[in-house]
């Protein structure tokens, strides 16, 4: 056994606040209810191949949260809700809710969903305790583990930081049935500066991730096989 699944976190909405469940279904492409919605930056559309209206140009956006009406299952497309930093209730295809993040960005966004999901790379992120706890030292810094976004967050097995490196190229079964291929370690921004409660930024992060670790923490997969996956898994390699 490498590890074993510590929390697993859905982002219904592309840079909005996560959302952590006990269970996830691993379908195809990633984590069912996993970044299928996300907000588009109008003048970006069809000319820019990062579109997308993320915390990297209004901190603030990650301060927003949805949530599920029921857990997203391969049979199951559960309506999201999104509550706002100042309380406010909208569900995400709300024309306000637009009008809110347009707002935000000072230009228009509209709002695109798609079943193979919105990510940045690859289908599955995956991030360890025991790397962030290193990171804490290494930068002085207290961070939040959601900084860093991920679906899966792990704790080894042996406890040293930085293993899950040498896993990029194998094959990783988590639970019964799920099984991804760690296609490369994670490239990071400022994202990982976002307290996720405050959205105020400690640039102490990913200045540390850079001058120590090449600017990468943590790692992403592709989905090989599907299944369920739950907090408390064993991840294994294949």
């Amino acid at each position: 056994m490498l590890a074993t699944v510590k929390q697993i976190y859905l982002y219904p909405v592309k840079s909005m606040r996560g959302v952590s469940v006990s269970e996830a279904h691993l379908g195809l492409n990633g984590f069912i209810g996993d970044r299928r919605y996300a907000f588009v930056r109008g003048e970006h559309a069809g000319r820019d191949g990062f579109p997308w209206m993320t915390g990297r140009e209004k901190p603030r956006m990650i301060l927003y949260a949805p949530s599920f009406d029921e857990m997203p299952t391969p049979h199951n497309d559960p309506r999201v809700v999104v509550r706002t930093p100042e309380g406010e209730e909208f569900e995400v295809h709300d024309p306000r809710l637009c009008e809110r993040i347009s707002h935000e960005y000072g230009h228009p966004v509209f709002l695109f969903k798609s079943k193979r999901g919105n990510f940045d790379s690859q289908h599955v992120s995956i991030f360890s305790h025991a790397s962030l706890r290193d990171l804490e030292i290494e930068s002085g810094s207290a961070i939040d583990y959601r900084q860093f976004r991920a679906n899966l967050y792990i704790e080894p097995n042996d406890g040293n930081p930085f293993d899950e490196e040498e896993w990029v190229g194998r094959i990783l079964q988590i639970g019964e049935f799920a099984t991804i291929g760690v296609t490369k370690k994670d490239s990071r921004c400022m994202m990982i500066n976002l307290n996720p409660e405050t959205a105020k930024q400690d640039p102490a992060v990913l200045r540390t991730v850079t001058r120590l670790h090449n600017e990468e923490a943590g790692i992403y997969g592709n989905v090989v096989a599907p299944g369920l996956v739950r907090v408390g898994d064993e991840i294994r390699l294949v």
